[in-house]
């Protein structure tokens, strides 16, 4: 594996846990686990955002 399969693994990762708390948020009628969780699934789309936007500038880095 070098380090452009790395961060393609983390970013599926990543968007692999947004989609277990957008589960986890759907799963429950309190309003307060609701918030808890729809944060945290909106912090691993940040976390799968930046690891794509680092993985195509490695990508560059790497053609030149």
């Amino acid at each position: 594996m070098d380090l452009v399969g790395f961060l393609k693994i983390m970013e599926m990762e990543e968007r692999g846990a947004y989609a277990k708390y957008h589960w986890a948020m759907e799963q429950t009628e309190s309003q307060d686990l609701k918030a808890i969780f729809a944060r945290l699934r909106d912090e691993e789309a940040v976390h799968a955002d930046y690891l794509e936007y680092e993985r195509k500038k490695l990508e560059k880095v790497l053609d030149q």
